[in-house]
């Protein structure tokens, strides 16, 4: 089983058993102990799961997880699985659909993702390296251009980039620019290969795990995806922080890095 098929067969069956434990605990609506309870639980036991799968199966690499002690091992690690168990589980514990389990692999020496998996469970969906890659160079003119971004983005960021892309979305006919927001990184990557958004930032950054898999899948892809700045994003670090994260399509890349990047 070469790295990628490890990654979707891992990525599939943790989000499966999510799937599972979800069906067989009883969260009333509303009811937020119950829910904490419950996305405690779907961590713990998806993240024991991808542990003792990539023990079994890769035992000589690096493991960087959100759910386990961290090392700085790992830095001197040619190869290291970066794992996100449960991506949006606030979601995950109250039923609603776009949560995802991430799981990639970073070679340190080439500096490169190497293989990566973002599982979409309530989709039965797993987005990998080893698809063939999606047209994302796709013009949707019978909907508004969508940006999409987490709740927490600064206001400013969003309406740097709509004032920036304003432009492109009239000189394409575009019926005006249109902003949404879902749980997950992965979810939101997963909007884009889906045809539902077109570009994707956040300027408050986030760890590894919760960039490094959909980063993979989105590069694999055809997305272009760079820090804000335009550098490469680079994983594997101390700590594990990925600083700002823009994953967009070709066609919309320069002007939305030039608009997020404007005073």
């Amino acid at each position: 089983m070469n790295d990628h098929e490890l990654a979707v067969l891992l990525a599939d069956a943790a989000g499966k058993r999510l799937l599972a434990l979800r069906a067989e605990t009883d969260v009333r609506h509303g009811d937020e102990v119950a829910a904490k309870e419950l996305a405690k639980l779907g961590d713990a036991q998806a993240n024991d799961f991808l542990l003792e799968q990539l023990k079994l199966h890769r035992p000589d690499d690096a493991v960087l997880s959100e759910e386990a002690a961290d090392s700085d091992v790992r830095l001197g690690a040619e190869r290291v699985w970066i794992i996100d168990p449960v991506d949006g589980t606030y979601e995950y514990a109250r039923s609603q659909p776009e949560f995802a389990v991430h799981v990639a692999l970073w070679n340190g020496v080439e500096k490169r993702l190497i293989a990566g998996a973002v599982a979409m469970p309530n989709h039965d969906l797993v987005w990998s390296t080893q698809d063939e890659p999606q047209d994302v160079e796709t013009l949707f003119i019978d909907r508004p251009l969508m940006i999409i971004a987490s709740p927490r983005e600064p206001i400013a960021t969003i309406t740097k980039l709509q004032e920036g892309l304003a432009e492109i979305a009239t000189a394409h006919g575009l019926p005006g620019i249109a902003v949404m927001n879902c749980g997950s990184v992965g979810g939101k990557v997963h909007q884009i290969l889906s045809g539902v958004a077109d570009v994707y930032v956040s300027s408050v950054g986030f760890f590894e795990w919760d960039s490094a898999a959909p980063a993979a899948v989105a590069l694999h892809h055809g997305l272009a995806v760079t820090e804000i700045t335009g550098e490469p994003l680079q994983f594997n670090n101390m700590p594990p922080r990925t600083p700002s994260f823009l994953a967009a399509r070709p066609w919309l890349y320069e002007a939305a890095r030039a608009a997020l990047l404007s005073d």
